[in-house]
């Protein structure tokens, strides 16, 4: 025998020495390890569970701000009142912001979801993989820049004098007005949320089998049929993730519309911003913010309610 295999059959015979005395050791102590690892799960939604106390302390504290009586020089005083909440229901404007909102982010939804699903499907089954890469690079892309950066480079382009309006002036077609209108304001959420739905669908089109597709074309079915009748059905988790996590986050959506609203087009999210940084109502602020959070929430639990957690959540069958 070598030197070199006395060493590393003595290193062997020490490792194994070693862990039969950690085994003697645990069998020793009276602590039921099985039970403690079992419970090692729990202790990693801790971090979960106090974000979402956070949370929850945050709404709390809008909830008592949106009873206080405001004051223009102290802000609020501690003077509980419903007159806030009185204010939100019979002025009518704010309904139309939020109706504003939540049309616009619902349009929104649609495109981006309706655009996400062939987009997704063609990076799961492209043979190509330069258009593969193609199409990653244009989907990680944009992550590479902030919101601001992105909206700024829609003023550049739909702008008045804009590359838009140069392209049409160079065609002899005249000039459009783009910024300030709703369809600026469509494009650009539409440009920043389209990454994230088809981040949240390509998953569940991964996991469909292919030969589930060749089995309805062997049976007569065509291309869309396919795609309508098996992709479809088998990627709804997917989509349904998607929808909820575009629609909350156009919701909440501020530099967007302020920017490519031209102001005429404003969201709750920049009403809530006036009314903290102009006119310090602060309690104001704090029933647009509740109400926001409401609307959001009953949209989400709709949609759990008649599709399910999709990707965000998981089903446990029954043994």
């Amino acid at each position: 025998m070598s030197i070199r295999e006395a060493v590393q059959e003595t290193r062997v015979r020490l490792q194994w020495q070693v862990m039969d005395a950690l085994i003697a050791v645990k069998e020793r102590l009276p602590v039921d390890f099985t039970a403690l690892s079992n419970r090692f799960g729990y202790a990693l939604i801790v971090p979960g569970v106090a974000l979402v106390s956070f949370l929850a302390v945050g709404m709390g504290l809008l909830a008592w701000y949106s009873v206080l009586t405001y004051d223009s020089i102290d802000i609020f005083v501690y003077q509980y009142t419903l007159e806030n909440w009185q204010r939100l229901v019979e002025t009518t404007a704010f309904h139309s912001v939020f109706v504003r909102t939540v049309t616009y982010s619902a349009a929104v939804t649609v495109g981006c979801v309706a655009l996400s699903i062939p987009y997704a499907y063609l990076i799961v089954r492209t043979e190509r993989a330069l258009f593969r890469n193609f199409l990653l690079f244009g989907l990680f892309v944009p992550f590479f820049s902030g919101v601001i950066i992105r909206v700024y480079g829609w003023l550049i382009i739909l702008g008045k004098d804009g590359l838009l309006n140069w392209g049409l002036g160079a065609l002899g077609l005249g000039r459009v007005d783009i910024i300030g209108t709703p369809v600026a304001v469509f494009v650009g959420l539409l440009q920043y949320l389209l990454p994230f739905a088809v981040l949240l669908v390509t998953p569940a089109i991964a996991s469909i089998d292919a030969d589930l597709e060749r089995a309805a074309k062997n049976c007569g079915a065509t291309q869309w049929e396919t795609f309508r009748h098996v992709v479809l059905p088998l990627a709804r988790p997917g989509i349904t993730a998607a929808t909820i996590v575009v629609f909350t986050i156009s919701m909440a959506n501020f530099s967007i519309p302020d920017l490519l609203g031209g102001g005429t087009n404003a969201f709750v999210a920049n009403f809530i911003f006036n009314k903290i940084f102009d006119t310090l109502n602060y309690p104001f602020a704090a029933v647009l913010s509740l109400v926001l959070v409401a609307v959001a929430s009953l949209f989400v639990l709709g949609v759990f309610k008649i599709y399910g957690t999709g990707t965000l959540g998981m089903e446990v069958e029954d043994a």
